[in-house]
This record gives structure tokens, sequence and C-alpha cells, in this order.
């Protein structure tokens, strides 16, 4: 006896016989090297000054810019290197290290040695311009702080 298998195949077709209403608009984001002119975007747009960094909207209406809300984008960076020799201490078993940033603000850091090992040091925010790294063993390194 043998086994046979039929197959049989259904098409459905959809047919719309008349189109649904257009949906709204979307939302657009906009950009350009200078704040944006009144004329150019539509209200709920959005907008980036490329020079500047700054973010505006949504706009609030068509015809102008005026209190849409503006964001500055922060990218201030830095990298502060150091030398065995700025690291002090022992001091109760801990070497330090003092970086004035003026950032303005508590950063993320990350620590690199000179060989380029990422490590974990004691990190203490003295004031929103300078840090200070604490470590078990001293080594040179850079400190990236963003």
């Amino acid at each position: 006896m043998t086994n046979s298998v039929i197959v049989t195949q259904v098409v459905n077709d959809v047919l719309v016989s008349t189109p649904g209403p257009q949906g709204p608009r979307g939302r657009t984001i906009l950009n350009g090297s200078s704040a944006p002119s009144n004329n150019f975007g539509l209200e709920g747009d959005f907008y980036f000054d490329t020079n500047l960094s700054k973010f505006y909207g949504p706009k609030l209406s068509d015809s102008t810019w005026d209190n849409a809300r503006v964001i500055t984008l922060s990218s201030n960076t830095l990298s502060q290197s150091w030398e065995l020799a700025q690291v002090t201490g022992p001091v109760q078993g801990i070497y330090s290290v003092i970086i004035n940033h003026g950032l303005g603000y508590n950063p993320n850091v990350t620590i690199k040695s000179s060989a380029g090992d990422v490590l974990e040091t004691g990190i203490d925010y003295n004031t929103i311009n300078q840090i200070t790294l604490t470590m078990a063993q001293p080594f040179s390194g850079t400190a990236h702080l963003s």
C-alpha cells in the first residue's frame, strides 16, 4: 500500500472598494545649522540645531517656534592623564590622584591604565569641578570624564 498526500491551497482575495480616511500627519525632526525660522516646520515638529547642539520642540503652532521647549545638549567630555609621580600616598594604604575637571557637574568616569586596561578605582566627587581617584596600588593612566 502506498501513502499519498493531498495538498489543497486556498487563496483569499481582499478587495477594498473605497479607501479609508487619511490618517494624521506624522511628526518630523528637522535640522539645520542655526535656530529654526518660524516658517520652517509645522505644529508638532521638532528641530535640531547642528551648530549649537540645541533641540527645539515640539512646535506649538504652524506659524512660530515661540514657546517651543529648547534643550541644549551637552557634549562635554574630558580626558585627563596623570603620571605615577602625581599619585599621592599611601595614606592608610590608599593612593590617590586629584583631578580638577571644570565640567560643572559630577561626570561619569572611566579609568584606563597607561597600558590601556580599564580599571576600577574609588571615585570621590569633591565638588562639581573636582574628583579624587583612590586606588590600592599606584599607577599612571587616564580618566575619561563625560
